[in-house]
């Protein structure tokens, strides 16, 4: 049970975590608090917290699980972590990520631990020449999710395979090394595209899935600029790298990576608006953001956002 609903959370802050940028090797040009912190026009922050709530009928069975994740932060980077995890109204499981990085700042470890001091799950982030060439991630409890990906490198396009599976999967990037295209191959046919437009600000404004999965996704933004990018530019590339075939990665950038706050989104012609409080310097404090695609599928996501200078 715990582990499909940390499959179901696709949106964890947590597993967000083991990400890195595309180095310079590869560039292709060189709740908790109430948030705010500070009122000063200083954007760092200190705390992260997402607090997640998924309803999804599962092969018939209702399933409820909510997860409250908290991300510490120093110097605009990632230091540490917490997630707190129930499913169908279970005990919370409480676990502290631990995140290892090398002497040039990249990730190389990240795993969990929980309140027994047991290691729950790992990735191992491998890099040759300065570039990811394997990730491996292990589930203590269950091997059936576990992978081992892959990587090589040909002008703007990675490549990513899995020793025994016929699935690979090529992420293209732009000049400014933002991924504009995510198309996976069971062997020489494709599966699944998807496509990614970005404007002049930075900010992502569409997302078209076709394949095995057919979406069409438009995003809007506020004006104020969005204090996850700093952070989550130091952990780019490898929350696409690292992510399943089927995964669509439009909405992590809406999120986490663009220049602006998401603060809407129209997912097949459907439009939902976000509930966002700024305080007095005009810097984000809090997003609520709430799906509801019926009665076999809805998500609620409270994030927090906290400052120091």
């Amino acid at each position: 049970m715990k582990k499909l609903a940390l499959v179901l959370f696709t949106l964890t802050l947590i597993t967000s975590c083991n990400i890195e940028p595309l180095d310079s090797a590869y560039n292709q040009e060189g709740g908790g608090n109430q948030g705010g912190g500070s009122e000063s026009a200083d954007l760092s922050m200190s705390v992260y917290e997402l607090d997640t709530k998924i309803n999804v009928v599962f092969f018939g069975a209702p399933i409820e699980t909510i997860t409250n994740s908290e991300l510490h932060i120093s110097n605009n980077k990632i230091a540490s972590g917490t997630n707190a995890l129930s499913a169908n109204g279970s005990p919370f499981e409480n676990e502290d990520v631990i995140i290892t990085r090398n002497s040039s700042g990249q990730i190389i470890n990240d795993k969990s631990v929980n309140s027994a001091g047991v290691t729950t799950n790992e990735t191992v982030i491998t890099y040759t020449n300065g570039v990811v060439s394997n990730i491996t991630y292990d589930y203590y409890d269950n091997d059936e999710d576990d992978y081992n990906y892959n990587f090589t490198y040909d002008g703007n396009i990675i490549t990513r395979t899995e020793p025994g599976s016929t699935i690979s999967t090529q992420f293209t990037v732009d000049g400014q090394d933002r991924v504009i295209k995510k198309e996976s191959f069971d062997g020489e046919f494709s599966i699944q595209t998807e496509t990614v437009a970005y404007n002049a600000a930075g900010n992502i404004t569409s997302s078209t899935t076709t394949g095995e999965t057919q979406s069409n996704t438009t995003y809007q933004f506020d004006d104020k600029s969005n204090p996850l990018q700093v952070i989550y530019e130091d952990n780019y590339i490898l929350t696409f790298l690292k992510d399943d075939y089927s995964d669509e990665i439009g909405g992590q950038i809406a999120q986490f990576l663009s220049t602006n706050n998401w603060n809407g989104a129209s997912f097949n012609g459907t439009a939902f608006n976000f509930d966002l409080e700024y305080n007095t310097a005009g810097r984000i404090k809090s997003r609520d953001i709430a799906y509801n695609f019926g009665p076999e599928l809805s998500f609620e996501f409270n994030e927090v956002f906290s400052y120091i200078n």
